[in-house]
């Protein structure tokens, strides 16, 4: 704001007292007049307002183009007496602290010329990019500069955040309606009896608030510019006065000191417009203070005290800002805020002047007289001054948190890496404390015997971690079911593990269903697992999508990363799942179709016990299994053998194949796996062969060169893997496919096509069988069948890096080309 002072020592007319000129404070896009003679000077100052003394007077600054427009009516009334270009007049180098430093955000060192550069007549002013003036940031450090000054705290400390509290309750009081017989919001008294006593700090509130008062009410010339009663002139000085009676406080202390001054004096103003109406008391107050008037105008009222409730909200919020930042570790108080919270400060506390001078300048206004312009700019760019500070501190208070937490993330991390791996454990309670904590119970039991038990049940014991998320868990859990028997019980116990990276109440809900019928040990609460336990199972242990099982001996130590390959091949034979437990099992299994269906389906089995011959097939060609079924039928007829076709679909089951096993059901043509949850164990049981022998060889890898050789060398002679690799290839593909065995005899398989010519050409291989044997005979004609063009692709499972870089094709042993796939069905 300027004051209105001549400008030409020549006689003026006499001019209306009431028509002065306002200079309110304006954007920073604001564009100065380009013509030179338009310049006006800004207004003089007192020798309080200069924090550096007498500076050189030879230079001068345009005002604002608003302000010019303004002098120029006036002038204009006035006559050809006043001039348009402005005289000499000396000023102080902190003369644009009111003008301009309030547009700048942040504040930053121009070096030591930051407040050369001024613009003298004739001169036109420098502007950056966005209109901004460049002399502003050096304003701004100036004042940040005179602002630290006054700051010298000395340790005390007390609860600032409960007086915030209380400030914030009286800031969002409303004005009640002055009318009885208007209805009245119901009272809600809050206690208060948690909150710390601030007696020590009345005395200082006290004088805070009777420093702006005086100068509320006195401060300025009585013909000076005027604001809601304290002038602009004398704003800067009081500001600096209320931080002197604070200086030994912190930064956020000193706010919510000077709030409270503002907040006893807005409390006061309600009390006495709540009450004048009823009590003689408060009535008496009112009329000495002037106020009957101002009550009974409720429009005005509650316009400018609306106005002014929107300044309190944005000055608390910038305050509890503040507190969080001075609430940081003292290594993470960076320069990102200790540039910036010196301004911060020093607008707050400006802009509880304002909020004071509207408060005590009520009684001055006339009768049904609204807020001028100049008042609503000034709340206004006030609040978007106070919001533009807090989104900036607010940012890197967010950027200061987040790496606060990904320390302590990390710190985390690497602990539980040692737990798992270099530190000895005498039981397995103590790393798994570490890994689930803060959570320190488990669920037990299914149904309405489900009960919450101590992690301690699980000391000593064998335990499998069952780590999943909570939507590719229904498969797993289905399976393992149906393998948990008393014999799994007494050799180890499953505790499950759902890791979510973020909890929803959907979630919740589904987790709640999920666990209720599971007979094994399930982890309470798992929205709390610490987001380094959730990286340690991710990173350290593989878990991605695909559920993983962790076994841990009864000493905490992992003996397998993942164990459910071992879990769906060997079920509970494969226990205690160490590398050592896998390799003796591999030495002792020879490919097999008992070994093939094992655990999948139970009524093939037992074919194969009464010496009947088993054919498995797949496919998604409804015509092809139907011409498939029909020939074997008439092939088995001729050469007189018990045959039993099961279908097992393909890899990765959707309901696109229920149709298909429903008409084969409902047509007899074979038998079927009992539903798409064993065909989906039938295959994973397929990719978990393939993923432990990659294993093995993977481990003989890690030997060495030779090592790595040799690794390659028993990959190709190994017969059991060459077989899985060709059902994995089978499993892939919809056009059909058939294996035949008998017991533990040889194994036949082609693919879909083929096979069926091969079938429907028994008359050709019939005369071998009486000295080859069946499966012999049939092989050898469908060898000579193999066309010599050929085309065998598969999907390799994705697992924990287990993806080899050749592999050879299993009907030629060239080597297949790699391509990589992805694929989301939603059939």
């Amino acid at each position: 704001m300027a004051q209105r002072f001549q400008l030409n020592p020549k006689a003026l007319p006499t001019a209306d007292p009431l028509k002065r000129v306002s200079l309110i404070p304006r954007s920073t896009e604001q564009k100065l007049a380009e013509n030179s003679d338009e310049r006006r000077p800004v207004v003089p100052r007192t020798h309080e307002d200069k924090p550096f003394g007498d500076q050189t007077n030879d230079h001068h600054v345009a005002a604002p183009a608003e302000h010019n427009k303004l002098m120029d009516h006036e002038t204009e009334k006035l006559g050809p007496h006043v001039p348009k270009t402005a005289a000499h007049h000396p000023h102080p180098s902190e003369d644009l602290l009111d003008a301009n430093s309030r547009h700048s955000l942040v504040p930053r060192s121009l070096g030591h010329n930051s407040l050369g550069g001024r613009f003298g007549p004739g001169k036109k002013q420098a502007f950056h990019k966005n209109g901004r003036p460049m002399f502003s940031l050096s304003d701004d450090r100036v004042m940040a500069d005179r602002v630290l000054k006054t700051h010298s705290p000395d340790m005390i400390f007390f609860d600032v955040k409960s007086l915030l509290s209380v400030v914030d309750d009286i800031f969002k009081s409303h004005v009640p309606s002055i009318d009885v017989s208007a209805p009245k919001p119901p009272l809600v008294f809050k206690d208060y009896a948690d909150h710390t006593s601030f007696e020590t700090f009345a005395d200082l509130i006290d004088q805070i608030s009777c420093e702006i008062d005086c100068k509320c009410l006195h401060g300025g010339e009585s013909h000076g510019m005027m604001t809601s009663g304290l002038h602009l002139d004398s704003r800067n000085t009081t500001t600096f006065s209320v931080l002197s009676l604070v200086s030994k406080y912190r930064w956020d202390a000193k706010l919510v000191l000077v709030l409270a001054a503002l907040a006893v004096k807005y409390g006061v103003f309600l009390l006495l417009a709540e009450t004048h109406a009823t009590n003689q008391l408060t009535k008496s107050l009112a009329l000495i203070k002037q106020l009957p008037s101002i009550f009974s105008r409720q429009n005005a009222l509650h316009q400018r005290l609306d106005k002014t409730r929107i300044l309190m909200q944005d000055m608390v919020d910038l305050t509890t800002t503040i507190i969080h930042i001075y609430q940081l570790p003292p290594n993470h108080i960076t320069a990102a805020f200790t540039d910036h919270v010196p301004t911060a400060v020093y607008w707050i506390v400006r802009c509880v002047l304002i909020c004071a001078s509207h408060i005590s300048g009520v009684s001055g206004f006339k009768q049904d007289q609204i807020m001028s312009f100049m008042e609503v700019s000034e709340i206004h760019e006030n609040s978007e001054r106070l919001r533009k500070i807090n989104a900036y501190l607010l940012e890197q208070l967010k950027k200061s948190k987040s790496s606060i937490e990904e320390g302590i993330i990390e710190e985390e991390y690497q602990e539980l890496i040692q737990t798992f791996t270099t530190i000895i454990h005498v039981d397995v309670i103590p790393p798994l404390l570490r890994l689930l904590r803060p959570i320190d119970f488990l669920y037990h039991g299914a149904g309405a015997s489900k009960r919450r038990v101590g992690i301690n049940v699980l000391t000593q014991k064998h335990v499998l971690l069952l780590v999943s998320d909570l939507e590719n868990i229904e498969k797993e859990l289905y399976i393992l079911e149906s393998l948990y028997t008393e014999a799994w019980q007494q050799s180890f116990e499953i505790l499950w593990v759902p890791v979510q990276d973020f909890w929803t109440e959907a979630d919740d809900a589904k987790f709640e269903a999920l666990h209720m019928n599971m007979r094994w040990y399930v982890l309470g609460e798992p929205r709390k697992l610490r987001r380094a336990a959730i990286r340690f199972v991710r990173e350290w242990w593989g878990f991605k999508n695909r559920p993983i099982l962790v076994a841990l001996d009864p000493k905490g130590q992992v003996m397998s990363t993942n164990a459910f390959p071992m879990v769906w091949i060997w079920q509970p034979f494969a226990h205690p799942f160490t590398t050592a437990r896998e390799r003796d099992l591999w030495s002792e299994q020879e490919w097999s179709l008992e070994f093939l269906i094992d655990g999948t389906d139970p009524h093939s089995l037992n074919q194969l016990v009464d010496g009947k011959y088993i054919c498995l097939y797949g496919g998604e060609d409804l015509q092809w299994i139907k011409n498939f079924t029909s020939l074997w039928r008439n092939v088995a007829r001729a050469a007189n053998i018990q045959l039993e076709m099961v279908y097992v679909g393909k890899r990765n089951p959707k309901n696109g194949i229920q149709p298909i096993i429903n008409t084969i059901r409902d047509e007899n043509l074979s038998h079927t796996l009992p539903d798409l949850f064993q065909i989906w164990f039938f295959w994973t049981r397929i990719e978990s062969m393939w993923e432990s022998k990659q294993r093995m060889l993977k481990a003989r890898g890690t030997k060495g060169r030779e090592g790595f050789k040799d690794g390659l060398k028993e990959e190709e002679k190994d017969l059991v893997l060459q077989e899985v690799v060709a059902m994995l290839g089978y499993g892939g593909e919809g056009d059909g496919w058939g294996l035949v065995s008998k017991a533990s005899d040889l194994m036949v398989r082609a693919k879909g096509n083929l096979f069926s010519r091969g079938l429907a050409e028994y008359d050709e291989w019939e005369v071998n069988i009486p000295t080859k044997g069946f499966l012999p005979a049939l092989n050898d004609h469908l060898l000579m069948r193999l066309p010599p063009h050929h085309c065998t692709r598969f999907m390799l499972p994705e697992t924990a890096g287990i993806i080899p870089n050749e592999v050879e094709c299993t009907e030629c042993r060239r080597t297949m080309e790699k391509y990589y796939l992805y694929q989301c069905c939603l059939e």
